[in-house]
């Protein structure tokens, strides 16, 4: 049989009380849940389902996997429906072929997700209201684009640092 000492219990409750007080115990469950959620979605099949919907090749990886990582908080089951809507655009590339994205009436739930991940690219921005994740602004797929001809508008006038020296 071991014996607690009093020392050892006062240091336990010690740190559950400044852990509570910091917040850590109610967001672990939530931070543990949206972590598992976002690593079942395997980012290859991401960027490529990604590539065929943007017509790009050169997304970047280190975005995807933000935007994956996002997506895993807000999307309800990721893991099962990325790789449904990879298996319809690998069987039905011609779906990418009209002018609007349409999928038919049985792919609908492929098709709402078809247009989230698109969102993400072009606006940065996942999920909607209180549960938006903003993800990156100049580096979205709508400014890039526009890069060489306009400059996307911030947070400040004039360029990025320039609010920092005195006029």
């Amino acid at each position: 049989m071991t014996h607690t000492s009093r020392r050892r219990v006062l240091k336990v409750v010690g740190l559950m009380t400044g852990a509570s007080a910091a917040g850590l115990f109610g967001a672990l469950p939530r931070l543990v849940t949206a972590q598992n959620n976002a690593t079942t979605a395997p980012l290859d099949d991401f960027i490529q389902v990604s590539q065929q919907l943007t017509e790009r090749k050169d997304l970047s990886p280190r975005l995807g996997a933000a935007l994956l990582l996002a997506l895993g908080k807000t999307e309800k089951d990721l893991a099962s429906r990325l790789p449904a809507l990879k298996g319809l655009l690998q069987a039905q590339p011609a779906l990418l072929q009209a002018e609007r994205l349409a999928f038919p009436a049985e792919h609908g739930d492929s098709e709402k997700l078809a247009r989230v991940i698109l969102g993400a690219w072009y606006e940065g921005v996942v999920g909607k209201g209180k549960q938006a994740q903003y993800v990156t602004y100049l580096n979205t797929l709508s400014n890039t684009l526009v890069s060489g001809k306009l400059v996307p508008p911030s947070f400040s006038y004039g360029p990025c640092g320039s609010w920092s020296r005195q006029p």
